[in-house]
């Protein structure tokens, strides 16, 4: 009951602002003012979208293939010393 009264509430408010708006020349010029900002700001953020889509539309350079190729190698080539492997033992009683 509480959602209905809010829905009528919003509803009047709506009518009677779009009933000044009409009236008043003053507030028309404001709404319409208001109106090409917002559709201004739509496109640009539509025009965003386009682009960034465009850009992760593109096929990516595979820049990590050649990347860990060279850096493996150069880690062996950094390495003075051959690795030590330990001998694995047990462990007593499990």
């Amino acid at each position: 009951m509480n959602k209905l009264f809010w829905l009528i509430a919003g509803v009047a408010l709506g009518a009677a602002a779009a009933k000044q708006i009409n009236e008043n020349p003053e507030a028309r010029k404001a709404y319409d003012q208001a109106k090409a900002a917002l559709q201004e700001f739509s496109d640009a953020v539509s025009e965003g979208y386009r682009e960034r889509e465009a850009e992760l539309a593109k096929p990516a350079r595979s820049k990590a293939a050649t990347k860990s190729r060279t850096t493996s190698s150069s880690k062996a080539a950094k390495r003075s010393t051959p690795r030590k492997s330990t001998p694995k033992t047990k462990t007593a009683g499990k």
